[in-house]
C-alpha cells in the first residue's frame, strides 16, 4: 500500500523455504525477487500499465547494498520510493526490514524503450505526472 504522507509503497514479504540458501540464509538473488516485486506491485498500484503501447519498461541499473541476513519464515517489508527522475529516467530506492532492522538498502533505474526501434524514449507525460508527485530523493 502506498504511504501518501511518506510517498512510499510498502510491500509485506514472508521468507519461504525456497528462499534459502544451504546456509540457511536468504540467497542474494531472492532479494532481488523481492525487489522486483514490490517494484511491480508499486507500480501497478499506482496505476500504472506496465505494457505501455509501443513501449517496454526496461530495468538499467541496480544496486543492492545488504547489510545484515534473513532466514526462514522471516516477515519482511520492502519500502518503495522514487529517488529521482528525468525526461527518461526514474530511479527508485528501496530498504528491506525485518521489524525495524534493516537488512539491505538498494536502487534500481528503469526507463521507457520503443518497442519497434529498441531506443530510449521519454516516459509517457501520463507516466511523468503521476511520478513527479512520488519523488522524495534519498532516504536513509
Amino acid at each position: 500500500m502506498v504511504d501518501f504522507s511518506k510517498k512510499e509503497y510498502e510491500f509485506p514479504v514472508t521468507v519461504e523455504f525456497e528462499d534459502v540458501d544451504s546456509y540457511k540464509i536468504v540467497h542474494h538473488t531472492k532479494f532481488v525477487a523481492y525487489l522486483e516485486r514490490a517494484r511491480v506491485h508499486f507500480l501497478t498500484d499506482l496505476g500504472f500499465d506496465l505494457h505501455p503501447e509501443n513501449m517496454n519498461i526496461v530495468l538499467f541499473s541496480l544496486d543492492l547494498r545488504f547489510k545484515k541476513t534473513a532466514q526462514l519464515l522471516d516477515n519482511l517489508v520492502v519500502s518503495v520510493f522514487i529517488t529521482s527522475m528525468d525526461e527518461f529516467r526514474l530511479v527508485l530506492g528501496y530498504k528491506i526490514r525485518r521489524g525495524k532492522e534493516l537488512l539491505l538498502r538498494a536502487t534500481s533505474g528503469i526507463a521507457f524503450m520503443d518497442s519497434q526501434t529498441r531506443q530510449i524514449v521519454p516516459a509517457p507525460e501520463k507516466y511523468a505526472e503521476k511520478m513527479r508527485h512520488f519523488i522524495i530523493g534519498n532516504r536513509d
